[in-house]
């Protein structure tokens, strides 16, 4: 029995909450990353939930190729990092990496006064590949 490829997304203690992932990938399908909009975020899909205040819609993009999962930022407005490097084109990720979507934001005259300290944090995961 063949298994799809996976990877795993792990908050960690850092991050922005969410339920961790396990996404399956297939060949020439990109799974989109980003804040819920139409479909509610599960451990299947690449949705979290609404109210990161760092995150984009769509924020970032992965996907297989070969026997290599990539990772490419959509322009998003505070960036994607893979172990604290913002990436500007495809990057690989590997097991144990932290892929990190947006960035802590400070807090200042131009934040919602209703923000809580955890919708100023990034989404930040700990990677695990599986299958590949």
């Amino acid at each position: 029995m063949n298994v799809l490829p996976a990877v795993s997304f792990v908050p960690t203690k850092n991050s922005f909450p969410f339920q961790p992932k396990l996404l399956f990938l297939s060949d020439k399908v990109r799974v989109l990353l980003g804040p819920q909009s139409y479909e509610p975020p599960s451990a299947s899909n690449g949705a979290f939930p609404q109210g990161c205040l760092s995150l984009s819609a769509p924020h970032a993009e992965v996907w297989i190729q070969g026997k290599q999962i990539l990772i490419r930022d959509r322009s998003s407005t505070y960036g994607t990092y893979v172990n604290g490097v913002r990436i500007e084109h495809q990057t690989l990720l590997q097991n144990g990496d932290i892929l990190t979507l947006g960035r802590k934001l400070p807090r200042s005259s131009t934040t919602p006064s209703n923000a809580s300290d955890t919708q100023l944090k990034p989404i930040e995961a700990s990677i695990v590949i599986v299958g590949v």
